[in-house]
């Protein structure tokens, strides 16, 4: 079950937050991976990020602000640095000094934005200048298309109970029995192809599910496809005929080692869906309420220390997660490049 070694993963990219939440001119502090981070954004709009502390005295770089420059000043004594963390004023030393402060920096961290999503390079060590090793996720989308922000939320358990919560398709029926998904009276035996992805796994293209209500307001030939990378997204591409797609994007990002952050992001196509976003937004908040309030009742369960299990092919792609992440470590650990160990395979369920 969960592995409390090296239970995040480094050298990858995280999901930090939406691209909407993060206006030039301001300052927003995340943790991530037990980083401290603050994130802004340059003269020309260009998402950064630094370590969340002045070099200084250590305050927090996101209780300072922005000047007009785009330099972020310390509120403590007014230090300067740039997007890329290094130090452009110290207001306290006489205008003839001789130090050379471009010398001292805030470390940085590599931060991508892409889709409106704004991502993270969470290294091994933090170094002057982080090599970044691996590509930003596939969002499936064009760089013109933009993901809608649907909710951001915390689950009380660390990344691997989060991630198996995601990717668990057992308690689906029972957890989420809504007018609008399925009720525990509609299971139905479900065989589901498999096959690897440069990070993950993939759910082969296939018709989605006829006790799925949410799915039957798609009309015409739909087919869904369902990626699953780590560290922990999870991305659902549904066609709609040959013209329209509607994805749906859930990111787990562990803040600590025992809380994880939850963002769902949403595209469609379809005129229709921007028509009802409001409504739809709101069934999504409910669908991960429905999980957080669960979670809330295993992180009370976890308190016991209990003797946990993976039993059968429901719980398959929980195992097949914890192999990935072996390898992965192993990969970093012996500087080799990661290969995926997974096979094709077919599963069977009942949900």
């Amino acid at each position: 079950m969960p592995d409390d070694k090296d239970l995040i993963l480094k050298n990858i990219w995280y999901l930090a937050l939406a691209g909407e939440h993060l206006r030039k001119g301001e300052l927003v502090h995340r943790q991530v991976a037990n980083h401290r981070i603050v994130f802004g954004r340059d003269l020309a709009g260009k998402a950064f990020s630094l370590k969340d502390n002045c070099p200084h005295r250590g305050v927090p770089l996101s209780s300072g602000h922005v000047l007009d420059n785009g330099n972020i000043q310390c509120c403590y004594h007014g230090w300067e640095f740039d997007a890329d963390g290094v130090c452009k004023n110290i207001p306290a030393l006489p205008p003839d000094t001789k130090a050379d402060i471009s010398k001292i920096r805030a470390w940085k961290f590599p931060v991508a934005e892409i889709n409106n999503t704004i991502w993270v390079y969470i290294p091994e060590k933090l170094t002057p200048n982080i090599e970044v090793k691996e590509p930003i996720p596939d969002l499936h989308l064009t760089p013109d298309q933009k993901f809608l922000h649907v909710e951001s939320i915390v689950m009380p358990t660390n990344i691997d109970h989060s991630v198996i919560g995601l990717i668990d398709p057992a308690h689906v029926t029972f957890v989420h029995q809504s007018w609008f998904w399925r009720s525990a009276k509609s299971l139905k035996l479900k065989i589901k192809n498999f096959e690897p992805t440069p990070r993950g796994f993939k759910m082969v293209r296939h018709a989605p599910s006829t006790n799925s209500k949410g799915y039957k307001v798609l009309k015409g030939d739909v087919s869904t496809e369902i990626f699953f990378d780590i560290p922990g997204n999870r991305l659902e591409h549904i066609s709609v005929g040959k013209r329209h797609k509607v994805i749906s994007i859930t990111t787990l990002t562990p803040i600590d080692d025992n809380s994880t952050e939850l963002n769902q992001f949403f595209y469609s196509s379809i005129a229709l869906t921007r028509w009802l976003w409001w409504p739809l937004k709101g069934l999504g908040k409910k669908f991960i309420g429905q999980d957080v309030d669960v979670f809330h009742k295993l992180a009370k369960g976890l308190e016991n220390d209990p003797t946990l299990m993976l039993v059968g092919e429901p719980d398959a792609q929980a195992r097949w997660y914890y192999e990935l992440k072996k390898h992965w470590k192993t990969a970093q650990e012996q500087g080799t490049e990661f290969r995926n160990p997974l096979k094709s395979e077919t599963l069977r369920w009942v949900t």
